[in-house]
Parts: structure tokens; sequence; C-alpha cells
């Protein structure tokens, strides 16, 4: 009973904490990051804000087969803990579940996830409030760019689907007790061989079963099947027939249980066919295995009891399946040279378009930002026009015209510019007055007027943003408040960097903001090139011995000696080779292959690594850095153009010109690719660009989705884009 009160007193000291925070309104995220360091192997990180004590810190939930590797490390940061451990994932994450998991209370907090691939490509997802999974996106490099992988994934993936259900555990069971080795190998072989024939037709058609006469045809099989057991063994009649129909039905329902991914697009049969060769090892191996059962049980009143057991299962498994139907979840489904800008924010239904990262302090004269990114310290000063009326020369009252308002601005720059001063690094630095605008504040953040309108004198909000140059991601800014006069006695100030943020009051006894840099990893873009890859051939040499005995017996089988036996240990082979092949592979380089267009898949790797190029390129302030970095993935012909147009669109109007920084860039679908001149290829591509932007303590979150054709070109071995046609730009959130 005393650990039961400790475990409430615990919960609702945990709830007051969190009740307190929430009444502050501070909101800041939990981040976590996996990024693959070696195939399959991910270092996770997660950053939680301290509203949450360490006993009761959210724990990320990967798939069941990761294991940790080494220590879990955790590092206590200003206003966050930064937690780090290395997992092995054997099926990777593409294609997998990952989450968040509260141990005691969630406080409504937003969770980024971000997945880094050794192949470059990362993707980015929010779970809002209440949502605790997401299903991490396939990564689609093609069948043959991962050939052996996805050949292995394809094959384990008919085993598991074998073990998933019971009537397959009561099909086989069924096949035991009909007979010896001989009987067994032909009913499964019977029942492999209708579910091919189903596959290839479904896939030819178009159309499938639904997943309940499916399975119902494989209870239905092991139902007769046990019948077909309580006879003598002389008497057992048709017993390949019902395996052969019962395949078929299968079969034809496979497509609809097991959706090919990505990788297999255009060649879905193939897939399902592998899964068959999976299930079909795993059900001859179990049937060898226990072929003696039935002979053992033959003409015995045990035989008799399990066979109406296997055939009661049967039933009770159809009539689940029946009443409790699977679900199977759907896929989620202008000028040209001139790469299009994702501007501008909006908040779509399953995700805030902006959060909070600063205490809401709507009653205080004067607020403080100061945002730290990777070539810029930001410090915003948002002021209450009526609060500071007798410094601007104006009534505390009434209305202010639009052509009054020039002046008034021009009038609190020079008051605002030196109540604050900001040291980067141990150096004093000088401002660059960026903007200074009327706005409005509102629960999506703080706004600019996009056109002006008298304002209401009492009610107006003024913002000056001032921004200091840097070279690179600051070690340690320290801003100093200069004046506490009149209606500034005290000022909620609120510093953020990409990572977490914090709030406190300065006053005359306390009047530094500091902030130290404890980023788990800097912020300043990279762009690396993207080679032109060779076309490879993978060897897998573990398989190979397992294939040439697959061949060995399957001739022999061909020739009639013990040819059922022997064709079963054939398939086995060549399944289990299939499993083994990704162990150990040597992949050979084959003749350059230019002028052949990639596959749709090899194509959305390339723009998965090209296009991030261009866009992390314009995080670069000094123009001849952009420039460069830009021409690391663009040519000569178009890199004027593109540069001087992203140069034109990169201020975000309506967020007061605060920069926006891209966070992802993600190739969901490549339609079409097709050959192009000197070697290049031309895609039919989809991509999402993903990004925040700190402004006035609040983080708006934008996503846009565009639909062009692009042209690539090699160049010194690398891949740059030359042309690009855009479609369609929608804006997603």
């Amino acid at each position: 009973m005393q650990l039961l009160a400790r475990a409430f007193v615990g919960a609702g000291l945990l709830l007051l904490c969190v009740a307190g925070q929430a009444a502050a309104d501070l909101v800041q995220p939990v981040n976590l990051q996996a990024r693959e360091q070696e195939p399959n192997t991910f270092l996770v990180q997660w950053q939680v804000p301290k509203l949450y004590p360490v006993q009761a810190m959210p724990e990320p939930v990967l798939p069941e087969s990761c294991r940790a590797k080494g220590e879990r490390v955790l590092q206590e940061q200003p206003a966050a803990w930064l937690n780090r451990q290395v997992y092995r994932c054997p099926d990777g994450l593409a294609g997998q579940r990952i989450g968040i998991r509260y141990r005691l209370v969630n406080a409504g907090q937003t969770t980024v996830m971000r997945v880094d691939f050794l192949s470059g490509e990362q993707l980015v997802h929010l779970l809002a409030e209440g949502e605790m999974w997401w299903d991490v996106p396939e990564v689609d490099a093609g069948l043959t760019a991962n050939l052996w992988p996805n050949l292995r994934r394809a094959v384990m993936q008919g085993v598991r689907h074998f073990f998933d259900a019971w009537m397959h555990i009561a099909f086989w069971l069924a096949v035991a007790l009909v007979g010896g080795v001989r009987t067994s190998v032909r009913i499964a072989t019977a029942f492999a061989a209708g579910q091919i024939v189903a596959v290839v037709l479904s896939a030819f058609l178009g159309w499938s079963l639904p997943v309940i006469l499916a399975e119902g045809g494989v209870a239905i099989a092991a139902v007769l099947l046990a019948s077909e057991s309580l006879r003598p063994s002389g008497q057992r009649r048709q017993l390949r027939g019902i395996a052969l129909v019962g395949g078929l039905l299968h079969g034809f329902g496979l497509g609809a249980m097991l959706p090919a991914p990505p990788s297999f697009e255009g060649v879905e049969w193939l897939y399902w066919v592998l899964a068959v060769v999976g299930m079909d090892a795993t059900l001859l191996i179990l049937a060898l295995g226990t072929a003696w059962l039935g002979q053992l049980l033959a003409d015995r009143w045990l035989g008799r009891v399990l066979s109406y057991a296997v055939g009661g299962t049967a039933v009770a498994a159809a009539l689940v399946l029946v009443l409790s139907p699977p679900t199977v979840e759907a896929e989620p489904g202008l000028d040209t040279n001139r790469l299009p800008v994702s501007t501008g924010t909006g908040a779509g239904t399953a995700m805030p378009g902006s959060r909070r990262v600063a205490q809401q302090t709507s009653q205080a004269a004067v607020q403080s930002f100061l945002s730290v990114e990777a070539f810029e310290v930001r410090h915003e000063v948002l002021v209450r026009l009526k609060d500071v009326a007798e410094e601007v020369e104006i009534a505390a009252t009434g209305r202010l015209g639009i052509e009054e308002q020039g002046n008034v601005k021009e009038r609190l720059q020079a008051v605002a510019v030196p109540l604050a001063t900001v040291t980067i690094d141990g150096n004093s630095a000088v401002p660059i007055v960026d903007r200074v605008d009327f706005l409005t504040v509102g629960t999506q953040g703080v706004l600019p007027r996009p056109e002006p309108v008298p304002e209401v004198i009492a009610e107006a909000f003024i913002g000056v943003t001032l921004v200091y140059l840097t070279p690179r991601t600051p070690e340690e800014v320290t801003l100093r408040w200069e004046s506490f006069e009149g209606a500034m006695s005290e000022i909620p100030a609120t510093v953020s960097d990409p990572e977490f943020s914090q709030t406190q009051t300065l006053t005359p006894e306390a009047p530094l903001l500091e902030w130290q840099n404890n980023l788990s990893e800097d912020p300043i873009p990279v762009v690396n090139a993207v080679a032109i890859e060779p076309l490879e051939i993978p060897v897998p040499f573990l398989a190979l011995p397992l294939w040439i005995v697959s061949m060995v017996l399957f001739v022999s089988a061909m020739r009639g000696t013990q040819s059922s036996t022997r064709f079963a240990l054939a398939r086995v082979a060549l399944a289990i080779g299939l499993v083994v092949a990704p162990t150990v592979e040597i992949a050979f380089a084959l003749p350059s292959s230019l002028g052949a267009a990639p596959s749709t898949g090899e194509a959305r790797r390339i723009l998965a690594g090209v296009l991030p190029n261009v866009y992390r390129a314009f995080e670069f302030r000094e123009e001849s850095d952009a420039y460069d970095r830009l021409a690391v993935s663009v040519t000569g012909d178009t890199l004027s153009e593109i540069y001087l147009e992203h140069r034109r669109s990169l201020e975000m109007e309506e967020r007061g010109g605060a920069r926006a920084r891209e966070e992802t860039v993600e190739v969901p679908e490549v339609r079409q690719v097709s050959a192009a001149e000197e070697g290049g290829f031309i895609a039919d591509a989809v991509w999402v660009v993903g990004g925040t932007v700190t402004h006035f303590g609040h983080r708006h979150f934008r996503q846009n989705r565009y639909d062009a054709r692009v042209k690539l070109l090699p160049v010194d071995n690398t891949w740059k884009i030359h042309t690009i046609e855009l479609f369609d730009e929608e804006r997603i959130r």
C-alpha cells in the first residue's frame, strides 16, 4: 500500500509540474532523431524538455527486432535532457513503425521525428498531440540497387505470413496427419503450385480476392484434409486437388494481404512469387519434420482426436476471420528553368502550423526574442505601442493613420536599437536593422500586416528585427538589456536555437540573457556532390553453394529418381539461399551505362541527393558561398538564373522576413524516367520541402509539394540539374 501511495504521490507531483509549465504556455517539442551510421545500425538521439523529470522521461519505441548496443548516454542541457543510444535493427527502419512512449503523462508535446539514412535521404514527421506512432516510408532505391536484401525480404515476408494465422498452422498439421513423406510433399507442392498460378494471374488481371475468402480457402482445405485423414490410408482421395484449390484461393488474395513495397514497383508479381517460395519452404520443412505423425497415428483413436482438433481449429480460425476481418491500411497516398521555392507556412489538419517556444507574456510592454542559427543571430523586440507612446511622440489613445506610421516606425527604431547590446563569442556585435513592422498578435504567432491599416494605438504592436551575421554557428551569445526605465522595468526574454528554447525575466539586477552552444549537431548545412555510381552486380557467395545443390536436386528430380522428395529439397535449398544471399556478397562493377535511363527507384535516389543540396545552398548568407555550393548540383547553363530567382524569393514576407531553415527535402514519387542526351535523364518527379522558421517566440512549420520535370546531366562524374519545368505547387502545411 505504501508503494502504491508513493506512486500516486509521484504521479500527482508530475501532473502539478506539467500543469505549471502548461500554464506558462511554454511548449517545447520532443526531438527524436535516428541517424544510420552503418547499414542497419542507428544512433538514436532524443531530446526532452526539462518539464519532465528523469524518472518520467519519454522513451523511443523502435521495431521489436532492434537491439541496443553499448551504454545509453544522458546529457543535461540548459533546458532539456539529451539521450543517446546506438541500436542494431536487422530489418532497418524504412517501412517500419517507430514512436514515442510516455511513462506517466504526456503534457501535450509535439514530437519531431527524423530518420537520416546512409543513402542521404532524410525523412521528417511531426507527431501531433495524441499521436504515438509513425510508419516510416519506404526508401525506394530500386530493386536492383539493393537486390539480394530485397529478395530476402520478400521470402521472409512469406515465412512470417505463414505463422501469422492459425489456419496456416492447421493446414500444416492436416498435411502431417494425412500421410508420410511422399504424400506430404505432393500436397505441399500442389498448394504452392496453386498459389504461384494465382498470384501471376492476379497480377496480370489486376484484381484479387478479399482476405476473408483467401484465408477461408486455406481453412476449408485444412478441414477437408483433416476429414480425409479419418479414412484408411488406401481410401483417401483428391488430396492434391484439395491443396491445389486451397492454394489458388490463397494466391488470389495474397496481393491484398502482402502489399508489394515500392522497390518491386512494376514487378509486384515477383514479390508475391518469392513470398510463396518462403511459405512453401516453411511448409515443406514442417511437413517433412512431422511426416511420421500420420503413420504413427494411423488407425488409432489418438489420430482421430487430433484430426477433429485440427479441423475444429481451422473452423474456429475461419470464424474469427469472418467476425474480425483484418484491415489493410491504404498507402498515403509554369516558368521553366526555375527551381521552386517553398515560401510561407500554413496550418494543416494533421499538424499545427506553429507552436510557441516562448512563455506567453502578452501584457508585457516590451518583449525580447533572441534566435541563434547557423549564420546569424536575430534579436527581435516586440513593443506594445501605447506603452512607448511618449518616447515616439504620439498620444496613447486614438488611431494612428497609415500616413503617420512611417515616421512612428523610424522613431521607434531609434529608441529600440540602443535598448540592448549583443556579444557573440566575446566580441561586441553590430546590428543590421532588418525590419520594423506593425504586427498582428494571435494564436498562430506574430504576423506582419500584409497591407497597412489604421492602427488602434491601445492595441497596436510593433516589431523591430535586428540581425547579426556570423561566419559560423556561434559558441556563445550574450544579450545585455541596457534600459529598465518606465514600462520596461522587467523584460521577458527568450533565447532559442534549432533544438531548444528558454525564457527568463531580465531586471536591473539580472540584465543578461546568455546562450551556450550545446547543440547535438551543427546546423550549418552540408552540400555534397552526388557521384555517378557505376553499375554493379552483387555476387552472393554464401548462397551460391545452396543454389548449386538446389539445381542438382532439381535435375535429379526431373530424371525421376525419388522425384517428389528431391524436388521438395531443391525448393528448400533455393529459399534458404535467398535468405542468406545478402550475408556475404561482393559487388563487381560493370562498364559505364551512361546513355541508359535509370530505373524510377534509382532516379528517385539521385534526386533525393541532388535536390536537398540546392535548398541547403541558399542557407549560406554570403553570396559567393551560396553560389559556389549551388554550383555543386546545378549546371552552368541555369546556375545564374536559379540563383537570382531564389535570392528574390527567399524572404518570407508573411513571417516578417525571418529566413526559413529547410529541414528535409523528400522525393516520394518518380512517375517516369527517359534517357536524355549526353548520358543524362529526364524524370517526372514529386518532392516535398519541409522547413521551420522561428519568429517572435513562435516556431512556424511549413511544407510544400512540387510536381515537376527535372533534367539531370553528368558533369565531372557527378549529377547536376540542367532544367526544371514546374507542373504544380501545393501548400501542404
